[in-house]
């Protein structure tokens, strides 16, 4: 299956508009349209770039059309990640993402499942999926005609799941090898220290959908039933279908595939199976090694808006962190320019639980101490009138339309990475009316959501390099927290 990615990670994902560069996206839109790839817009609104259908059941059926190739891309997205694991159960929706692609009661057993797979695409069979933190996908890209076969196949795949115990045993270990690339690298010991730190020891689990080896190791087919009862059921999905379809046609099979003959709607997973509310940050410094690391991470993180709750401050966050990663603007010349820095960047991540914002820094490593002390002499400026300018505050705006245009370019990447996204953790309404909103932020919203956030609120400051600079740097709290 090409390897089950764990997305939207902490302190390695890139937010969504921090290393965009500056489009002409008239010239991108027109020719986007001329290629048929975008639905035209109308004068007031976003319109969609796709179409919705709830059925009895539950279950949200959102389907793509894009003619350009005679493919179809059927994917299922559940409100599953590491959001809803206890520690005990920390890293399994991962792993149970991975026993999808292994046997149900239709194809029972890894082999059939995949010669399945092959008759549907032949040598075009794609399949894959992703965990992340408030949301599972899987998908198969195959040739169109082959449509209602494909949702025949998923359908059995997502209903009738065997979690075999000898193949659960061998997938564990390929999960524990993901679990060691991971461990091998650089900024891992950083990353789950500052997870901790800012989550609390006991919550953190619920934003690290790498998981913990020993739950992972201790994984039961009991278990895998377990979250397949609690969220696995048509009302706590969606199915997203695109390309070369037509929505009633699509609908069609869906009721026949997918419908409440066939899969009845299941307990509501939420909120009984909401995370806990996260404690407050302690503001605090986490050091970790980084072997051979020729540069220092710093990773500086607060706990942020939560979508659903905190829209308003939403939009004003990606607006501000647009502009301040702009090469040009004050932040990036106080850090970047004067070469404390190679690269640093900000962002608000989006999530329907506590979304963190952080700024993520990569110095060289004698500026370390200077770099972490401009950073934080530059946060209380944020606010001033001059920081930005109003073309600055109008470019941020236009280069995010330009990347909401550019996202649906692909109708394949749209339904499996961003799409997915908004509709678990914000809602197909939040999408719609995403740019319509962001184009109203003001400097008032922007200072707003500052002052609500970042600006005297506690954060945690991770850094890591070798361990013969992390001596040389002899860092303390009171020498680097303001």
């Amino acid at each position: 299956m090409g390897g089950a990615a764990v997305s939207n990670t902490p302190l390695t994902q890139t937010p969504n508009y921090m290393t965009r560069k500056l489009y002409c996206w008239a010239c991108i839109l027109a020719a986007l349209l001329i290629m048929g790839m975008l639905v035209p817009r109308n004068a007031n609104a976003q319109s969609a770039p796709f179409v919705s259908k709830t059925l009895a059941n539950g279950l949200d059926v959102i389907v793509i059309e894009n003619h350009m190739v005679p493919l179809v891309t059927i994917e299922f997205v559940a409100k599953n990640g590491s959001f809803t694991e206890p520690p005990e159960y920390n890293g399994l929706s991962h792993l149970y993402e991975h026993m999808f692609f292994k046997a149900n009661q239709e194809l029972p057993s890894q082999e059939q499942f995949m010669n399945g797979l092959e008759d549907l695409g032949g040598s075009l069979g794609v399949s894959n999926a992703t965990t992340n933190q408030e949301h599972v996908n899987y998908f198969i890209v195959i040739p169109n005609k082959n449509m209602a076969a494909g949702m025949d196949f998923m359908s059995n795949a997502i209903r009738t799941p065997l979690f075999d115990k000898t193949e659960l045993e061998k997938e564990t270990h390929v999960v524990l090898g993901e679990f060691d690339r991971n461990e091998a690298g650089p900024d891992f010991k950083l990353r789950y220290a500052m997870d901790s730190a800012v989550w609390s020891p006991e919550l953190f689990s619920r934003k690290q959908q790498l998981g913990l080896r020993p739950a992972i190791l201790a994984a039961t087919p009991e278990m895998m039933h377990t979250i397949q009862h609690r969220f696995y059921v048509p009302n706590n999905m969606a199915v997203i279908v695109a390309g070369d379809v037509k929505p009633e046609a699509v609908y069609k099979e869906a009721e026949k595939y997918f419908g409440p003959k066939i899969w009845p709607a299941g307990p509501a997973p939420f909120p009984k199976y909401d995370p806990p509310a996260f404690p407050p940050i302690t503001k605090q410094l986490v050091v970790r090694e980084g072997p051979e690391m020729p540069y220092t991470e710093i990773n500086m993180t607060w706990q942020g808006p939560s979508l659903g709750k905190d829209n308003a401050d939403s939009y004003a966050a990606d607006v501000f962190h647009t502009i301040i990663n702009q090469k040009n603007s004050k932040f990036q010349k106080a850090l970047v320019d004067k070469r404390l820095a190679y690269q640093v960047n900000s962002g608000w991540y989006s999530e329907k639980n506590v979304g963190p914002i952080q700024i993520n820094g990569y110095l060289p490593i004698n500026a370390t101490k200077k770099a972490i002390k401009a950073i934080e002499e530059e946060i209380p400026h944020w606010t001033d009138a001059d920081y930005y300018t109003d073309q600055e505050l109008a470019t941020a705006k236009r280069i995010m339309e330009g990347d909401r245009i550019y996202e649906t370019a692909s109708a394949t990447e749209f339904a499996t990475s961003s799409l997915p996204l908004w509709w678990a953790s914000a809602g197909l309404d939040y999408y719609l009316h995403y740019i319509e909103n962001a184009k109203k932020v003001t400097r008032a919203d922007i200072n707003r959501y500052l002052n609500r956030w970042i600006e005297g609120k506690n954060y945690v400051l991770g850094v890591t390099t070798n361990q013969p600079a992390l001596d040389k740097l002899n860092l303390k709290p009171e020498d680097v927290l303001q």
